[in-house]
């Protein structure tokens, strides 16, 4: 991806998106909750791309743990990740909204070409957000959940964006039959990366995904799934992939998952694996 000089403009950009965000979750304090209803049965966002828009009830906290392996090969050059404990912990707050906290975890990435070496092994970023609910399902017209977060740059230097990167999407949800249903996200990403001065620049990129998730039996689900990024500020042509996985509820509170996919277009990784674990706490 090239890169182009800092701007004032983007510097301040990102100092905005902490006050935003802590704004979101006031508003979830104060914000009314729906019509009661049945406390919803476990639901994680992983193991793929498109985040549900159903919020975390209160009382209740949910750690999602996972590991992924990626690989690309493209014009003689491999790129290998790893990504190892990377997680995220959900807290209902109400009926409404929940609160996000993050972590990469420990990352490993090695790029080849011809002999030549660059490796990077440490602690990645983490990230602070927030999932509100919006609206329920009622006939044709979906769940919507809005979904706001931001990195924060604590990973190692050469695994940090070392700003505070956003990442708005909407999440929507139809309940296609008792075994099935569609979920779809659109968003906003930005993304800060080094220019070939040694400054930073933070570019944008819209963010699509669309799963359709299918329950096999009582403990056993299945999805599939494309996602991908059109390119905002950010250069480069649009990123496409597949992917799809299964899971395994082992009880009430706690799921296994394992997911694969592979990229669609030129700029998209190749492949990846990723196995995972997810368990809620009742309070």
């Amino acid at each position: 991806m090239k890169s182009r000089p800092e701007t004032s403009k983007s510097r301040v950009k990102n100092r905005r998106v902490v006050p935003f965000l802590l704004i979101a979750l006031v508003i979830c304090w104060l914000g009314g909750s729906p019509a009661p209803g049945d406390e919803p049965e476990m639901v994680s966002d992983r193991p793929d791309q498109t985040e549900s828009p159903v919020v975390l009830p209160p009382g209740y906290m949910q750690l999602e743990l996972g590991a992924v392996y990626t690989r690309d090969d493209e014009s003689g050059v491999r790129f290998e990740a790893t990504e190892a404990l990377g997680s995220l912990l959900r807290i209902g707050l109400n009926e409404r909204c929940e609160l996000r906290l993050g972590w990469a975890g420990y990352v490993s990435e090695k790029s080849r070409l011809h002999g030549l070496k660059a490796d990077a092994d440490g602690v990645g970023d983490a990230e602070l957000g927030t999932k509100i609910h919006l609206r329920n399902e009622s006939g044709a017209q979906p769940e919507i959940a809005l979904v706001v977060v931001t990195s924060l740059p604590v990973g190692d230097d050469e695994l940090s964006s070392e700003r505070f990167d956003p990442t708005f999407r909407l999440a929507f949800g139809h309940t296609l039959s008792e075994r099935a249903e569609l979920g779809y996200n659109v968003g906003v990403t930005w993304a800060s990366e080094l220019t070939g001065d040694g400054g930073r620049t933070t570019l944008s990129s819209y963010l699509y995904s669309v799963v359709l998730g299918f329950g096999l039996s009582e403990r056993w689900g299945t999805f599939v799934e494309l996602y991908g990024e059109f390119p905002g500020t950010a250069p480069g042509d649009p990123v496409h992939s597949f992917d799809t996985g299964l899971t395994y509820a082992v009880g009430p509170n706690v799921q296994l998952d394992v997911a694969g996919g592979l990229g669609l277009s030129e700029g998209a990784d190749d492949w990846y694996v990723g196995v995972g674990v997810s368990v809620r706490f009742p309070d």
